[in-house]
């Protein structure tokens, strides 16, 4: 009987150690955090909950200094999606990158350049996204929805930063039937419970 009493006070601190993770994720993202810093907070909760994907993260070479890019990797991908990168679309992703707290000069920044130049594997691109549906899985539905638009509507000012022909003469948004796909599939990804 006495062994069943530090079993269920182990299994309490161990559920109180996992709420108050959780908290501090859920913290971080509904402030207006820098990426680091959640990138920081969603590495702890996969150590905790899915030490098998914080596994992949590193095996594909992320770190904590790069963590923030790789929470970027779907603009990369949707940037990609035409075949190459165009100067605009590599503008606007770094445009994004800065404007959520990713500085140039860092190994985060660093690592955008790269991967704007030289097409990542489809494990970081699929692997990112498992990733951030992970970190957005302990926000309420109303936060996840918004998290999901933001991210969708970053992924979409990629997508229309080339434009072409048709959004020159206003005939389309410039968004490529691949990119249009792929923003689909993020989305629902994203979406999915």
């Amino acid at each position: 009987m006495s062994k069943d009493i530090f079993k269920e006070r182990g299994q309490s601190f161990e559920d109180e150690y996992f709420r108050k993770h959780d908290a501090k994720l859920v913290e971080k993202l509904r402030e207006r955090a820098r990426l680091e810093e959640v990138a920081e907070a969603v590495a702890v909760k996969l150590q905790v909950d899915n030490p098998e994907l914080l596994g992949r993260i590193m095996a594909l070479g992320v770190t904590l200094d790069t963590a923030s890019a790789f929470l970027l990797a779907p603009l990369v991908q949707v940037a990609w999606a035409g075949g190459a990168v165009t100067d605009r679309e590599r503008e606007t992703v770094l445009r994004v990158a800065a404007a959520r707290g990713v500085e140039k000069g860092s190994p985060a920044y660093a690592q955008l350049g790269h991967w704007l130049r030289e097409r990542p594997e489809d494990a970081l691109f699929d692997t990112a996204i498992e990733t951030i549906k992970t970190g957005l899985s302990v926000l309420t539905p109303a936060e996840q929805a918004d998290r999901t638009r933001r991210t969708v509507e970053a992924c979409r000012q990629v997508a229309e930063a080339s434009g072409g022909l048709g959004k020159v003469l206003g005939l389309r948004s410039g968004v490529s039937d691949e990119e249009e796909a792929l923003l689909d599939a993020i989305s629902s990804t994203l979406r999915a419970r």
